[in-house]
């Protein structure tokens, strides 16, 4: 897509109308779930899949998804190059490491309304509705 974007231009949407609502919730309460997740996905079978598909496709190692957050530190464990549990940490890491990144470049979107919180929480899910709501309103529609 970037190429083509290069090699032809990219032209603005015309004819739609954007309301960008983003969520920011409480840095710690996203740690913790990401922290949650990161464990999660070990505790639900991540070395297991790995361990499969490292069998079933050895030629693909150096693959982009054995590369991924958790599948990285996954195949080091099976290498022997981790323990589990310093696989589990530096998974929860690298998460919390590429959710700042993304919270960094969406702060440069321009008129984003921000919401505190989780898409989770009802109060959040009612907020970004009524937002919904009143600019449907707004244009007549």
């Amino acid at each position: 897509m970037s190429e083509l974007w290069q090699e032809r231009g990219r032209d603005p949407l015309n004819g739609y109308r954007i309301l960008r609502i983003g969520l920011n919730p409480d840095r710690d309460q996203l740690y913790a779930r990401i922290n949650a997740r990161a464990a999660s996905m070990f505790e639900q079978g991540l070395i297991e899949e790995n361990r499969l598909l490292l069998e079933k496709y050895p030629q693909l190692l150096d693959a982009t998804p054995f590369t991924s957050l958790g599948y990285k530190q996954a195949t080091a464990y099976i290498d022997g190059g981790l323990t589990l549990a310093q696989a589990v940490v530096l998974t929860q890491q690298g998460h919390r490491n590429y959710a700042k990144r993304q919270m960094t470049w969406f702060r440069r979107e321009s008129d984003v309304r921000w919401l505190a919180g989780f898409g989770d929480d009802h109060e959040i899910e009612a907020q970004a509705a009524e937002l919904v709501h009143a600019a449907i309103s707004a244009n007549g529609s």
